[in-house]
């Protein structure tokens, strides 16, 4: 594409006129990525100054450079200046690599937790519709048989429209993708169309960047504040901020909840360690749902999915029996039969809330089941990120489990213990817990102590198959650590 046509198509706002109009072969923010021909994007990102690596990009063969501001550098390419500059590298990546044209459908997935489950199982039911369906998340960027690892929830305006370009030029039908906080207000989806858009829930999480919950709301809110007045939005009523975040929002609204009445409600639920059922009421009628995922709150991760299938003329019926034969997320609320008598589950539950759920659907598990065991839970907390929820996460543990051990997670930069420490602050040294600085040691531990009819909680890494610390990234997986412990270990 050539320079003069982009800068038209992007709405530019800088008078700048290339004289030589020459061909753009790429965008980057990176400049070790640029090759001759491609844009360089000088943004000032949270950790460094992109303005400090213009030569380098020139060197690499820059054709052009975007800055935030002036700049005494003195180079072979020409700098132009924007105030918007996240805006404008979105609305430039997509008219270079994402038409957009609305041929791929878009449904963006957002919330605190819940969000991976979701978009997965939401991918499925449209697969199985028929549809050819990409995904965008978490743990994995899914193009047709291409999948990428994740290494953003969202990734970056660039990344994201070149995987869509690609998605559109194998003719997909949907891309399901979760859309984070920080993505919407860091312009990483700016621009973008979305026919759906999802809401799950908002609990405490990212204090660190929004500092408080009434921005991390309206981080949340932008993603239905701009859909238009044809799309779908979809909401969690059983949320305080579920028909809030709707407010403002131009298109059709719908809603799901197992708690207030809503377009598709669950009741009469059931929950086992091998799985759940309900009943859906929709319509007037009622439908009955099995499905081999646990825990109460993949309730509502099914209810948001099949909600989201409905509205596209998917058959409940197809739905009730293609739920059956879905098997669950890599991380999420795993359960592995161990070889005392207990059953270990690994999940991702990082968060106040998410950890919350998941020692409450033990504790319902092991109560509806009559297993006469106890809830273990083995966690910690991630460094460098919000600390405010550190001080919550111990208390439910240890208020909630049977007995919990506190231990690391991925400390980054910080110092394990005093992550312990803070986590600490909120638990009562009285009750039954105990620290354990190694992770292994402590999911070690965990299966010791296990026996018969216990359910064993190790939360916090879920997918992950690394612990960060000082910068550097070593290999562990939870569920490799639960086999090499534990002897003879079954997936169930």
């Amino acid at each position: 594409m050539k320079l003069n046509e982009l800068l038209y198509r992007s709405a530019a706002e800088t008078d700048y006129t290339s004289q030589k109009d020459i061909d753009i072969t790429g965008i980057s923010y990176d400049s070790r990525k640029i090759k001759p021909g491609n844009i360089f994007f000088a943004i000032k990102g949270l950790k460094d100054e992109g303005s400090k690596y213009i030569k380098d990009a020139v060197k690499n063969g820059a054709a052009l450079i975007i800055a935030e501001e002036e700049t005494a550098e003195e180079v072979s390419a020409d700098i132009i200046t924007t105030k918007n500059i996240r805006k404008l590298m979105a609305v430039m990546s997509r008219e270079f690599y994402f038409s957009n044209s609305g041929r791929i459908k878009l449904i963006g997935i957002t919330g605190t937790n819940g969000k991976t489950t979701t978009a997965y199982l939401t991918k499925y039911f449209l697969e199985e519709a028929g549809y050819k369906t990409g995904l965008i998340g978490t743990i994995d960027y899914m193009l047709g048989e291409k999948k990428i690892n994740s290494t953003l929830t969202t990734p970056d305006s660039v990344e994201m429209n070149a995987m869509l370009g690609e998605m559109e030029k194998n003719k997909t039908d949907f891309c399901v993708m979760e859309v984070s906080s920080i993505a919407l207000v860091m312009d990483r989806v700016y621009g973008l169309k979305y026919d759906t858009a999802v809401f799950t829930n908002l609990t405490s999480e990212h204090l660190d960047f929004h500092k408080d919950m009434e921005n991390y709301f309206e981080a949340k809110k932008i993603l239905f504040d701009n859909l238009p007045e044809n799309s779908f939005a979809l909401s969690n009523k059983d949320d305080d901020y579920g028909e809030k975040i709707l407010e403002n929002c131009r298109a059709g609204k719908k809603y799901y909840s197992i708690k207030n009445t809503s377009d598709l409600r669950a009741v009469n639920e059931k929950l086992f360690l091998g799985g759940l059922e309900f009943e859906a009421e929709y319509r007037n009628s009622n439908y009955k749902f099995n499905s081999n995922l646990s825990g109460r709150f993949n309730i509502y991760n099914i209810l948001a999915s099949v909600s989201v299938a409905l509205n596209y003329d998917i058959e409940i019926s197809f739905l009730q029996n293609s739920l059956k034969k879905f098997k669950e997320v890599n991380g999420r609320f795993n359960r592995i039969q161990l070889a005392n008598g207990a059953v270990a589950v690994v999940d991702y539950s990082h968060t106040s809330d998410s950890l919350k759920n998941a020692i409450e659907s033990a504790r319902e598990i092991v109560n509806y089941e009559n297993r006469k065991g106890r809830v273990i839970t083995v966690f910690g907390c991630g460094g460098n990120k919000d600390k405010t929820k550190r001080p919550v996460m111990g208390g439910y543990a240890v208020r909630l489990s049977d007995f919990a051990i506190i231990t690391s997670d991925n400390p980054r930069y910080e110092d394990p213990m005093e992550i312990i420490d803070e986590i600490l602050k909120g638990v009562n040294p009285e009750t039954n817990f105990e620290v354990i600085e190694n992770r292994e040691d402590a999911i070690k531990r965990g299966i010791e102590i296990s026996q018969e009819g216990d359910i064993l909680l190790i939360c916090g890494k879920g997918h992950e198959t690394y612990q960060e610390a000082k910068g550097v990234r070593k290999h562990f997986d939870d569920k490799e650590i639960v086999e090499k412990y534990s002897g003879t270990v079954k997936i169930i």
